[in-house]
């Protein structure tokens, strides 16, 4: 497998509706523009904290970065849940990578988002994990 190279900075989704532009500020570097599979995906992230992996690759007017793959390290302060949202016995459940968790009290708004992938900052109250923000990352 080639190296790649991974950078954790703030996205930012800036642009016009018709030439979006996605970057990503590196403390102390230049911002640069994401590209790739997952810029959509990062885009919907705009002032989130992430890392990227991927390779640099030439591009104007700022040094652009081609994102094989990302994770978010946080939103406003809190480390996030990202999963897809599914529907099970009634209750609303988020699969992650790793587990599948169900997510006490999600607004209506959430559980009809199923299929969808999502980020959920979470409180946990005993056994119960419950909703106290979310965001859509990629639509079902």
């Amino acid at each position: 497998m080639p190296s790649e190279t991974v950078l954790t900075g703030k996205v930012g989704a800036v642009g016009l509706a018709i030439a979006p532009v996605t970057s990503l500020q590196v403390e102390g570097s230049k911002a640069m523009t994401l590209v790739g599979p997952m810029e959509p995906e990062l885009r919907r992230l705009g002032s989130a904290t992430v890392w990227v992996a991927g390779s640099p690759v030439s591009g104007p007017p700022n040094a652009t970065f081609n994102v094989t793959r990302y994770g978010i390290v946080s939103i406003d302060g809190a480390k996030p849940l990202v999963g897809v949202v599914m529907t099970r016995d009634g209750a609303t459940w988020l699969a992650t990578e790793t587990d599948t968790v169900k997510l006490g009290k999600a607004p209506a708004e959430l559980v009809a988002k199923n299929g969808a992938k999502v980020w959920v900052i979470v409180r946990r109250a005993g056994d119960e994990l419950t909703t106290q923000s979310y965001g859509v990352i990629r639509d079902p």
